[in-house]
């Protein structure tokens, strides 16, 4: 490779904190109009009416049915999914002729949640059924010929993909020529051009009634079994909230949206993983740290990350036994292992981390695009550095490795304004293929085009991000002040539960507070005392060791979440820091 920063136009920018974003804070359009109708319909606080107001809510049902969400009135029916009623009708016919199904699901926490939940749900109607998972590293994302052929020696009848297919048109065409019925279930971009199968089931195709609900895979898998129910005679006494675990999995660590549907699904579900009787997903959630009361980022920090990992250093197959199996002391064996796979997958992130910000900080200027590339790069953590270096610099970012067969395979995630599959498809001239979505995408390419592709990559980020303001913020619901933060609140705020894309936590901008002490704890945060000049609280920046607003005597602006916080036995209120910048 070149010297990329002789070749590239980059971007101004400010090295004094090594490139790395600071963050900046904006507020909501307020409407306190609509804050004092809906104080008086739901007998709330005022703050809490205006954070409302402020996201777009009105005074009407469905800011009811936001705040209790209900299977009875949350969920969209399932006839308005393309093809689903037919993709049930095609199985259940299949299994009444008594073809053996193939369970076809990617390797990460949305296939491998939705793969095991249709997995289980079908051995509880006593059919038999037995999936299939890509290999990361021989064969990378998507549906196999490998796969395809071993399905037809092992017997089976029916191919249903799941998290995958929309592009793998020569492998289903193949899956046609050796005579299998085969059912599409995703959720990725769709093109111009459908795959060819018996039935295809994606909201992000052209006539589809759901395309604005945004499932993920296994969220789509348990409409499926909606569907199936109704179809399938041994399936008529099956509880399908026994299997909202499942859904709950997918829906929160594949990142969806969680409002209308995926807040439903989210919320009970996690209502579910507390009192769950699955051994595999109690196992999973001891080793997590999961205390009684199972919230969101138990699942998102907690029980994803080591779900990912089996496929990321290991065989993802152990996940589909952990989460069916029925054996206490096999999920605990297995939990176990992927706890000690989680580790290791975190060594190796911040192994490549450490290396990607040492380069980027030799950097003459930050690019649009960021491109990092090593042979000695894990294939399976890429995708999660990728992450962290778009969460550090706010710049679309691709990571690049090598995998055993000598061919580089790269992850890339964006920012906001940046489409990550366009960006790929634009750059394909250098590429050996690619795949994705908006946000996310990966991608395989010879080690000659590299230098090629990370100047292409870097001139689409440029060409898209031309009018996008390139500096993260925080964005604020509503202007509060120091005295009306109290425990009453705060459990007020926590009916926005379960939080995620699209529906985060609360957030409050607290103004003109001075700082009176900064502290560091344990080597990586940052602990500071504000006050109003009548109150004084205990604040929280995570992952910092420094900021430039936040100096002894600083009059200082804070967007954070306030929490409850339990400290040598008192419970206090503690301001958790967004974003901090100085007062005017």
């Amino acid at each position: 490779m070149g010297n990329l920063a002789e070749e590239t136009n980059w971007k101004e920018f400010d090295k004094d904190d090594g490139f790395q974003a600071v963050k900046g804070i904006s507020l909501r359009p307020q409407n306190f109009s609509v804050a004092a109708k809906i104080e008086t319909k739901l007998k709330c606080s005022p703050l809490m009416a205006r954070i409302l107001a402020a996201r777009g809510f009105q005074a009407d049902e469905q800011v009811e049915l936001f705040l209790n969400p209900t299977l009875k009135s949350g969920l969209p029916h399932p006839s308005k999914i393309k093809n689903l009623k037919l993709s049930a009708e095609i199985l259940a016919r299949e299994i009444k002729e008594g073809k053996k199904i193939a369970i076809c699901c990617d390797f990460d926490v949305d296939g491998l949640s939705g793969g095991s939940m249709l997995h289980q749900f079908l051995s509880d109607c006593g059919v038999e059924s037995k999936v299939y998972i890509p290999d990361r590293f021989t064969e990378g994302y998507g549906l196999s010929k490998r796969i395809v052929n071993e399905v037809v020696d092992d017997g089976c009848g029916v191919l249903v993909a799941i998290d995958f297919g929309t592009t793998n048109f020569n492998e289903l065409a193949l899956a046609k020529e050796k005579n299998l019925t085969t059912i599409v279930i995703d959720h990725h971009h769709v093109g111009s051009e459908i795959p060819v199968a018996d039935s295809f089931v994606n909201p992000e195709q052209e006539g589809c009634g759901f395309s604005e609900e945004k499932l993920c895979s296994a969220g789509l898998i348990w409409y499926f079994l909606i569907t199936l129910k109704e179809v399938i005679p041994s399936a008529t006494n099956l509880d399908l909230r026994e299997y909202l675990e499942f859904a709950c999995l997918g829906t929160i660590c594949d990142m969806v949206p969680l409002t209308g549907v995926n807040r439903v699904i989210a919320k009970k579900g996690l209502e579910r993983l507390a009192i769950t009787s699955r051994c595999g997903f109690r196992s999973l959630l001891a080793v997590s740290g999961a205390k009684k009361r199972v919230v969101c980022s138990d699942v998102s920090f907690g029980m994803g990350p080591r779900i990912n990992a089996a496929g990321r250093l290991a065989d993802p197959a152990m996940v589909i036994e952990l989460l069916t199996t029925q054996d206490p002391k096999k999920a605990d064996s297995l939990a176990k292992k992927l706890d000690r796979l989680n580790s290791e997958r975190h060594d190796y992130e911040t192994k490549i981390k450490n290396e990607a910000i040492r380069r980027i900080s030799k950097m003459l200027k930050l690019p649009y695009g960021i491109v990092i590339c090593d042979k000695g790069f894990h294939t399976g953590v890429i995708g999660i550095v990728a992450q962290r270096l778009t969460e550090l610099y706010y710049r679309p970012s691709a990571v690049i490795g090598c995998d055993k067969n000598g061919i580089f395979k790269g992850s890339c995630r964006g920012v906001k304004g940046f489409n990550v599959v366009k960006a790929l498809e634009n750059c394909s001239q250098y590429l050996l293929g690619f795949g994705g979505h908006t946000g996310a995408g990966g991608f395989s390419l010879e080690e000659k085009n590299i230098s090629s592709f990370s100047i292409a990559f870097n001139s689409e980020a440029s060409r898209q991000l031309a009018t996008e303001e390139l500096n993260p913020t925080v964005e604020a619901d509503i202007i509060a002040r120091l005295e009306e933060i109290d425990s009453k609140l705060i459990t007020e705020l926590e009916t926005f539960i379960p939080y995620g894309m699209a529906n985060p936590a609360p957030v409050l901008l607290l103004k003109d507070l001075r700082v009176l002490e900064v502290t560091v704890l344990k080597s990586a945060h940052l602990r500071v005392l504000v006050s109003d000049g009548k109150r004084t609280v205990s604040a929280i920046l995570w992952k910092h060791t420094s900021h430039r607003a936040l100096k002894k005597g600083a009059q200082v602006n804070l967007a954070c979440r306030p929490i409850m916080n339990s400290f040598n036995g008192l419970l206090e209120v503690q301001l958790q820091i967004q974003a901090a910048e100085l007062s005017a």
